[in-house]
């Protein structure tokens, strides 16, 4: 299968007024994604922050009396046309921010030939990380798309259960997060899940909530492969091992298999030894009493 490159942006959250101002906003990331994978040869995935797209609004209660500014639709026609015209496959936000009376916030997988994957929306107001959607991704890998608000820890039971992605894209939607709690999430989310995890999180300001950046890729380890700063457009590229991702889940299922086996062998043993002993006793107690 060999490898996946994957590069993450920390693109700023855009400052959108117009529909001029909003269909420019969609030229400049379809150019992004253009000139990015001239420049990374390796490149088959690209990844682009909440709020990249259509911009930040205050109180997400209010977007259903935002001005539509461009008809649906138009930024993933043309996000997917980049993704065609450049032979890679990207992630981004299509909430409707400024630009739409949309309060969910959704995010679209789209595959280099210009087709849509994968949609996955979530409704405002909920923390932590939700469950991803899955389906089968760049180089084969089942990637999921995930949305996550607040710094809620990643909960043992729920936050592990990826269902079955190889590679998990976790979006950052809520703005003031630190930097030292995005990534901890991030990293805990890749050992629980034993998966490669892409964390991205815009970088800059709007009004006054500000993002801290430091978007991320890591291993299924819990290591870091790379790591934005806190700038503005910054980016990180990693390869990722498709080979080695299931070659290190399947030692770990046999690991997992043969502990359980002799769990099971040695309570077995436990409960000969223990009937055995129960037996020995009754007699005793038998003699006794004659």
């Amino acid at each position: 299968m060999g490898s996946v490159g994957v590069a993450v942006l920390s693109y700023t959250v855009p400052q959108l007024r117009t529909r001029d101002d909003a269909r420019l906003n969609y030229l400049r990331i379809a150019d992004l994604v253009v000139g990015m994978a001239r420049g990374e040869p390796g490149l088959d995935l690209i990844v682009f922050p909440e709020y990249a797209t259509h911009g930040w609004v205050d109180n997400p209660g209010n977007a259903r009396g935002i001005d539509q500014l461009t008809a649906d639709g138009e930024d993933i026609a043309m996000f997917a046309r980049a993704c065609r015209v450049a032979g890679v496959w990207g992630a981004f936000s299509v909430s409707g921010g400024r630009c739409r009376p949309d309060p969910d916030h959704s995010v679209v997988l789209i595959d280099d030939r210009g087709e849509v994957v994968l949609l996955h929306r979530r409704p405002p107001g909920a923390t932590g990380g939700d469950s991803p959607d899955v389906a089968v991704g760049p180089g084969g890998l089942r990637t999921g798309l995930s949305l996550r608000a607040g710094t809620a820890p990643v909960r043992p039971g729920t936050g592990c259960q990826f269902r079955g992605a190889e590679l998990l894209v976790q979006f950052q939607v809520s703005p003031d997060v630190p930097a030292v709690a995005q990534i901890a999430a991030a990293r805990t989310a890749a050992w629980m899940g034993s998966c490669y995890v892409v964390s991205v999180n815009p970088a800059g300001s709007a009004g006054a909530c500000s993002w801290s950046g430091h978007s991320a890729i890591v291993g299924p380890d819990g290591g870091t492969l790379g790591q934005c700063g806190g700038e503005e457009h910054e980016f990180q590229y990693a390869e990722l091992s498709v080979d080695g991702l299931r070659t290190a889940r399947a030692e770990s299922a046999r690991g997992k298999r043969v502990l359980r086996e002799r769990t099971t062998v040695a309570r077995g043993s436990d409960g000969v030894r223990l009937g055995t002993a129960l037996t020995a006793g009754a007699h005793i107690g038998t003699a006794h009493a004659c």
